[in-house]
């Protein structure tokens, strides 16, 4: 078969959570399709919980089939094979753990991964009096953690920030952080699932029995950082073609399109890139192949290849979505594996 010239629509996986809300809002709810108690949605992955193709020839193939088979167009010449992000959505009914995720170097130290997790939120709705926390109270340091996490008093040195629809935070590895109910985020992070819980609410997992803690390896990657701040978005054109950078790191960024009109999609990097659709409907329109065009609807996710020309997406009245990138893929040593001692 020879490679897709195209993007390529990937069908979500659901997973369940405790701290799931009972159902999404509206009108995420019938563009989804997410069942009751679903906590998280995977929208692009390649390991672990694999996003396959939705459509077309490749229908049913793994993300991870896929890019072994055609690296790369869809990374980029010479790009070790590994899809470089992981796009999820979170519905949160109750507080995530507490926890941090470990940057590079600490998960090459303590599990053998080549990648750490940073990570970034973007909050779609948000209920009344919804906040996270986003690192430590003001003063509190590594030691004061550890003692606080010993004796079940974390909560005291959490740095709970107010949110709503519309911020952005980044959560850079290291960083103390959990969100709590009544919040759906937009996530987007390195291909890592690496997690390590300090705090759980004193609460019961599936079985019954309390989830594990993973203290010492959690005070080994945790970086003292205060309360953090949404970040403002960019505006990267002039009305009425909407864009804004929302975030931008090293190993991702993120932006968000509001348009009422036809207009070309950025090309912020030579990587791989995301596009989700969250409202509207229209086109993506592509040269090359057979086919030169795509139909877009609420809920969907597309990979864009590396190697994919110059799109642009032709609205039907007010469309919005976002689209995530890899800057770089960079040439590991080999494929990760997306271990983890946790899930939030």
């Amino acid at each position: 078969m020879r490679p897709p010239c195209g993007p390529l629509r990937l069908t979500p996986v659901f997973l369940p959570k405790v701290w799931a809300a009972p159902c999404f809002p509206d009108p995420w709810a019938s563009s989804l399709g997410a069942p009751p108690g679903t906590g998280e949605v995977w929208l692009a992955s390649d390991r672990l919980h694999i996003t396959p193709v939705a459509a077309g020839p490749l229908a049913g193939e793994g993300l991870d089939q896929v890019i072994r088979r055609w690296p790369d167009y869809l990374l980029g010449p010479g790009a070790t094979p590994g899809f470089p992000l992981l796009l999820k959505l979170l519905c949160v009914g109750q507080w995530l753990s507490v926890q941090v995720h470990p940057d590079d170097a600490t998960a090459a130290r303590l599990e053998n991964e080549p990648w750490g997790k940073g990570e970034a939120w973007h909050i779609l709705h948000a209920e009344p009096g919804a906040e996270l926390v986003h690192g430590m109270t003001p003063g509190a340091g590594l030691a004061q953690v550890a003692r606080a996490a010993a004796a079940g008093r974390l909560p005291e040195l959490l740095a709970k920030v107010p949110t709503q629809r519309g911020d952005t935070f980044n959560l850079p590895a290291g960083t103390l952080h959990t969100t709590g109910p009544g919040l759906l985020i937009l996530e987007v992070q390195q291909a890592s699932d690496l997690t390590y819980r300090l705090y759980d609410w004193n609460r019961p997992g599936p079985d019954g029995k309390p989830r594990p803690l993973h203290m010492e390896r959690a005070l080994q990657a945790l970086k003292p950082s205060g309360p953090g701040e949404p970040q403002p978005p960019l505006r990267l054109s002039p009305p009425p073609w909407g864009v804004w950078a929302l975030v931008q790191t090293e190993s991702f960024g993120l932006l968000k399109y509001e348009i009422m009109e036809n207009g070309p999609l950025q090309k912020p990097g030579p990587g791989p890139g995301l596009l989700w659709v969250e409202q509207g409907a229209g086109r993506l329109v592509f040269p090359g192949g057979e086919h030169q065009e795509e139909e877009l609807a609420p809920g969907q996710c597309w990979l864009l290849p590396a190697g994919l020309a110059p799109a642009q997406v032709a609205a039907r009245g007010k469309m919005v979505f976002y689209q995530a990138w890899a800057p770089e893929v960079r040439d590991l040593p080999g494929p990760k594996t997306l271990g983890g001692k946790a899930k939030a």
